[in-house]
């Protein structure tokens, strides 16, 4: 299932969906880490926005991915790159 929801202009709002989730510590810890990151560089940020970050990371990673197998696959069935 693929889900493109692009990330907001500065200052704009995206539609929040209000939830009570229990994650690890481990979790927490490391979505605060990069929230003090961020805000060490000068730029405000809160939690949810960090959060929001993490998961578009994640989304493009893992379409970075997935185009790899595929182009690997293509190589390896005798379709090379610059053909496609």
């Amino acid at each position: 299932m693929q889900h493109h929801n692009p990330i907001p202009i500065q200052g704009q709002r995206e539609k929040a969906v209000f939830r009570t989730v229990p994650i690890p510590v481990f979790a927490f810890d490391y979505l605060k880490d990069t929230q003090r990151a961020i805000e060490a560089s000068g730029h405000r940020i809160t939690f949810n926005e960090v959060l929001a970050r993490v998961v578009i990371e994640h989304q493009q990673h893992t379409q970075n991915a997935v185009n790899a197998v595929r182009i690997h696959e293509q190589e390896v069935n005798g379709t090379p790159a610059r053909y496609r």
